[in-house]
């Protein structure tokens, strides 16, 4: 995994210099002095249990305090009770690090949407709850209780469900976990506002129409005063009443409770991590300021960009950012990665109206839509393109974004080991191209954090499943391997 770090002008960012060299309380905003401990926080997926993994990154959870679906407890999270907690969930972890030891107190989870399902794609790439889009991919957690773990045996009109995701503007929500629940759930949903109008007592969030005409005043005495400040662009949490609140026919919610999103810790965040899609971007004089979510991000000239570089930093892309929250709610990035698992380089050889494939990778199918960024398009047969993009099918990905490079023969291939062949098990199948290590030299294998490996070593660690980049030349319509990394 190559990880470079991008230095730029130094402007207007005094103080930030130290960032988290030594994180402890005391050293200010944007400096970190001290012993290497302090507050931690992470809001992001769960990864794993055995105590709890958000976003790759250990916590150990023990007697912590638990909030999930409205209740709280205290509990203990280990091999054998994840209280509750599942993979794929969207919790914020609230603790102290210590050197390279997390340790969380509390550990709170939130649904990105509650409902009833109205339609579901026939390819199975998507379904509509409640008027949000929610986005489905090979890394969407799909739980035991829908028959099959596929969302296409869910029965639009009749089945809900609980959608946890990343939430972006316009409705539109990358799911990380669905399950079923019981019928007639209250509804509810998180997102950002658009079109409020107080005169009709009306907004929305995505294709959602929300009436807070009958809403309780105290339902509504969180939000600003709706006379004198618009709601638009505020993240917000709706809930209704019962199952009768939402009218799927007008898709219109009647809320009981409207109120901002809590983001769910404090400020002076000595090591904060967060995961989601960029909004609202802004590059100038090499540094970036953008928001994930409902944080404020930051970049100094000293901030490492993994997977990518600052001029990735466009709306839309998702990444993981951590750094120090400062008292004002700014995270000043220690590191950005970027975090879509397909990534693709190489010649357009077949173009359709919405697809294309690459020459030297044609089992791959690129998918384009309305959410797709292209830079320096239109797309056209012959051109050289880098392709970022999410899995949908075994070697389908939905582009989030593609650019239109100078011509070149560079190939690159990122994805998972589907397969491995070979006799000496030494050919990687990813996105159903054979990649054959044999090819590269002994030299071109990097392991994680960018140490050098032998072929011997990669291949011991490079199993099915595994998050793999390779890199090549074309020549004529064969690719020739040269260099191979794992990833993270």
């Amino acid at each position: 995994m190559k990880r470079s770090s991008m230095l730029f002008n130094f402007l207007g960012a005094v103080g930030l210099v130290g960032l988290l060299s030594g994180c402890g309380s005391g050293g200010g905003e944007g400096v970190t002095t001290g012993t290497a401990s302090g507050s931690a926080s992470a809001s992001g997926t769960i990864t794993g249990f055995g105590s709890v993994f958000v976003n790759g990154k250990k916590f150990e959870a023990n007697d912590v305090f638990v909030e999930q679906d409205g209740e709280s407890k205290r509990c203990s999270i280990g091999p054998n009770d994840t209280c509750g907690f599942k993979k794929g969930m969207q919790v914020t972890a609230n603790g102290s690090f210590s050197g390279s030891q997390h340790t969380a107190n509390s550990i709170r989870q939130k649904d990105a949407v509650e409902g009833v399902v109205q339609s579901v794609a026939a390819d199975g790439s998507s379904l509509v709850v409640m008027g949000q889009a929610v986005l489905v991919d090979a890394t969407t957690v799909i739980d035991n209780n829908i028959p099959g773990q596929n969302i296409l045996n869910l029965v639009p009109g009749t089945d809900h469900v609980e959608v946890n995701g990343h939430i972006q503007p316009g409705g539109i929500i990358q799911a990380t976990f669905i399950e079923k629940k019981l019928a007639n759930v209250t509804p509810e949903v998180r997102g950002f506002v658009t079109d409020h109008n107080d005169g009709t007592k009306t907004f929305k969030i995505g294709a959602l129409t929300v009436d807070y005409t009958t809403t309780p005043p105290a339902g509504l005495s969180d939000m600003p005063n709706p006379t004198q400040t618009s709601w638009n662009d505020l993240f917000v949490e709706v809930k209704g009443a019962n199952a009768a609140a939402f009218n799927s026919v007008t898709t219109t919610l009647t809320a009981s409770k409207v109120e901002p999103e809590d983001r769910g810790i404090g400020n002076n965040v000595d090591e904060f991590e967060v995961e989601g899609f960029v909004r609202r971007a802004s590059v100038a004089n090499g540094i970036a300021t953008f928001f994930v979510g409902m944080t404020e991000v930051q970049t100094t000239a000293s901030t490492e960009f993994r997977e990518g570089t600052i001029d990735d930093i466009v709306d839309g892309a998702k990444v993981s950012v951590e750094g120090q929250l400062s008292s004002s709610g700014i995270l000043t990035a220690k590191h950005v990665k970027f975090k879509e698992s397909a990534r693709l380089e190489g010649d357009i050889e077949t173009l359709d109206q919405n697809s294309f494939t690459i020459k030297g990778l044609q089992s791959v199918e690129v998918i384009f839509n309305d959410q797709t960024r292209i830079d320096n398009g239109p797309l056209q047969g012959g051109l050289h393109v880098r392709v970022r993009g999410r899995l949908i099918g075994a070697n389908t990905i939905i582009a989030t974004r593609i650019k239109v490079e100078s011509a070149d023969s560079d190939i690159v291939l990122q994805g998972q080991v589907q397969q491995i062949t070979g006799t000496d098990f030494d050919n990687l199948q990813i996105l159903g191209v054979t990649v054959v290590t044999s090819m590269i030299s002994n030299g071109n294998f990097e392991g994680l954090e960018d140490q050098p490996i032998d072929r011997a070593a990669f291949l011991s660690a490079a199993q099915v499943g595994t998050l793999v980049k390779v890199k090549g030349r074309l020549n004529g319509s064969v690719v020739t391997w040269r260099e191979a990394e794992l990833e993270d």
